[in-house]
């Protein structure tokens, strides 16, 4: 637990900006998330924090302790070991130019028989947005950790509350309606890990800067995880032009898929980003086969096969995916 003296401290690094204001160390910063989940920051204090970090933005070894002080607390959901690793889908963006097709890549996912958890705000204040759409296609939030659980282990993809895995997570994110703006919490929640070394991580971020920041702190890092840019900020490939995707892994990076770059083409019109209930259709209609896929979609899929190890390469993924389109059926979604 911090002392009142080492808040004071770390708030007027924080606070001073330029030359004379300080990033924060690991270990500071793990103090401080910590301290914050556990509601030991009175609300001036954590008010001032989360705006002066939203300010000067978080470096990545600030990133590096405020994730290791979530995980901490989060409760593990465990897997067979004979299973491939779970791909861990967060999802906290409203809506934004494109469609939200991060369902999509979920349910291809499970349909390939890769466990996947996607996890976000649910219940009142929260607009629309891919739980929605997850809902509409017949797959409602999880009830509870044993339910995410049973869901899990029967092959279908288990969209669960942040609440569920961390109540304070959920609190500090909902701050947004009281201060106007995103937090701290935001861009945390990205790196939640219900799953440690058992786990793939999809993480997106529209912000150059934090991409380039989250990719330090993953260098850093033991765990799996892909990253690439989404303009919208959630979890899922530009459908318009793909990004390049990296997966990092026991500190280093491979890059599986390199940035496209040229005029996007898209040959079958996609819906509007704020029609929830055409978004659903169109999902349902590329999962049955009736409606062609993006293809930076079909390799954000692939490189989920590879990261999760349900592919032994990624030649091999991209064959499964083909394969798996070419069996597509109206009753094959997961």
């Amino acid at each position: 637990m911090l002392s009142q003296q080492t808040l004071t401290d770390m708030l007027s690094a924080l606070g001073r900006g330029g030359e004379e204001g300080r990033d924060l160390a690991e270990e500071e910063a793990y103090g401080l998330f910590a301290d914050m989940l556990d509601g030991r920051i009175p609300a001036l204090e954590l008010g001032a924090v989360l705006a002066s970090l939203r300010w000067k933005n978080e470096s990545a070894d600030e990133l590096a302790g405020f994730a290791r002080a979530l995980n901490e607390r989060v409760p593990v959901i465990e897997l067979p070991q004979h299973r491939p690793r779970m791909v861990v889908i967060p999802s906290y963006s409203r809506a934004g130019r494109a469609p939200n097709l991060m369902p999509l890549l979920a349910l291809m996912l499970a349909r390939l028989e890769v466990p996947v958890l996607v996890h976000g705000l649910v219940g009142h204040g929260t607009r629309a947005g891919s739980i929605d759409v997850f809902e509409r296609l017949g797959h409602a939030p999880c009830s509870s950790l044993a339910d995410a659980q049973t869901t899990l282990n029967s092959g279908r993809c288990a969209v669960l509350p942040t609440e569920l895995l961390s109540p304070s997570l959920d609190s500090l994110i909902r701050l947004r309606d009281r201060m106007g703006n995103r937090n701290t919490a935001h861009v945390v929640a990205k790196l939640l890990d219900p799953a440690p070394l058992r786990s793939l991580r999809v993480i997106c971020a529209a912000d150059a800067q934090l991409l380039s920041r989250l990719h330090d702190m993953f260098l850093r890092a033991p765990e799996r995880a892909l990253l690439m840019r989404a303009p919208d900020d959630d979890s899922f490939a530009d459908p318009m032009r793909r990004p390049r995707i990296q997966m990092f892994e026991h500190q280093t990076a491979r890059t599986l898929f390199e940035a496209e770059i040229g005029t996007p083409q898209l040959v079958n019109p996609l819906p509007p980003a704020e029609d929830i209930d055409a978004t659903s259709v169109c999902i349902r209609e590329m999962l049955e086969g009736h409606r062609a896929i993006p293809q930076p979609l079909l390799n954000q899929v692939a490189a989920c096969l590879f990261g999760s190890g349900s592919a032994r390469d990624l030649t091999h993924a991209k064959a499964t995916v083909s394969l798996g389109l070419a069996h597509a059926t109206p009753h094959s979604a997961h």
